[in-house]
C-alpha cells in the first residue's frame, strides 16, 4: 500500500470518529436529564399524533396570512400549546425527549430489519438445500442453485458487514432500557408516526412489529 493512500486512509478514518465523537457528545448534552418510561412514552405519543392533526393546517394558515414573524410565532404557540396538552412542560422538553425516542427507535428498526433479511436469507437457503436433496432434481438445475445459493451467502455476508457498521455507529446514541421500553410500546409509536391505526398496520404487513 503506497504511504499517500495509506495517509488518506488514516486521516478519513480519524475525520469519521471525529465526527461521531461530536455527535455522541451533543446527543449526551442535549438529553442529558431525560429518562425514558412507558408514561413518558404515552405523552410522547398524544403529543405526535396532536401534531400530526395540527400539521395539515400549517400550510393553510401559512397561506391566508403570509410568512412574516407574528404568523410564524403564532404558529409555534399552537404547536407549543398541543404539546403542552399532552403532559410536557414546554417545547424544549418535548424536542429532548423527541431525540431520545427517535434514535432508539431507529436503531430497533434497524435491529428488526436485520433480522427480517436473515430469516428471509435463512428461509431461501433451506429451500435450496431441500431442493438440492431432492433426487429427483436434475443436476444442471442443481448446479444453478448452487450458484444461486453462493450469491445469496455472498451478498448476505456483503450487506451484514455494512449493516453491523452502521449500527455500530448509531447503537451509542441509545441504551438497552431506552431499547426495551421502545420495543414495549412499538405499536403505539408506529401508529403515532403513521397516522395508521394498529389495525391496519398489521394489515399492511405483520412483520411490521417487535412484538406480537
Amino acid at each position: 500500500m503506497k504511504p499517500l493512500f495509506l495517509s488518506v486512509i488514516i486521516f478519513t478514518s480519524s475525520l469519521f470518529l471525529f465526527q461521531c465523537d461530536k455527535l455522541y457528545e451533543m446527543y449526551r448534552n442535549n438529553v442529558s436529564g431525560i429518562e425514558l418510561t412507558d408514561e413518558l412514552i404515552q405523552k410522547y405519543v398524544k403529543a405526535v399524533k396532536a401534531l400530526h392533526k395540527l400539521g395539515p393546517d400549517i400550510p393553510k394558515q401559512l397561506a391566508e396570512k403570509g410568512e412574516n414573524e407574528a404568523t410564524g410565532l403564532e404558529l409555534f404557540h399552537q404547536i407549543e400549546s398541543v404539546i403542552k396538552d399532552a403532559g410536557f412542560k414546554d417545547y424544549a422538553e418535548f424536542v429532548k425527549v423527541n431525540a431520545k425516542v427517535a434514535w432508539a427507535w431507529n436503531v430497533s428498526q434497524g435491529e428488526l430489519g436485520i433480522e427480517k433479511f436473515q430469516n428471509m436469507k435463512d428461509d431461501g437457503l433451506k429451500q435450496i438445500e431441500d431442493t438440492l436433496a431432492d433426487p429427483s432434481v436434475p443436476e444442471e438445475v442443481k448446479i444453478e442453485l448452487r450458484k444461486t445459493k453462493q450469491k445469496i451467502t455472498d451478498d448476505w455476508s456483503h450487506n451484514k458487514k455494512y449493516a453491523d457498521i452502521s449500527m455500530n455507529i448509531v447503537r451509542p446514541l441509545t441504551n438497552n432500557h431506552d431499547l426495551e421500553i421502545i420495543k414495549r410500546n412499538q405499536k403505539e409509536i408506529m401508529e403515532a408516526y403513521t397516522g395508521i391505526p394498529q389495525n391496519k398496520l398489521k394489515e399492511i404487513d405483520p412483520s411490521l412489529f417487535i412484538t406480537k
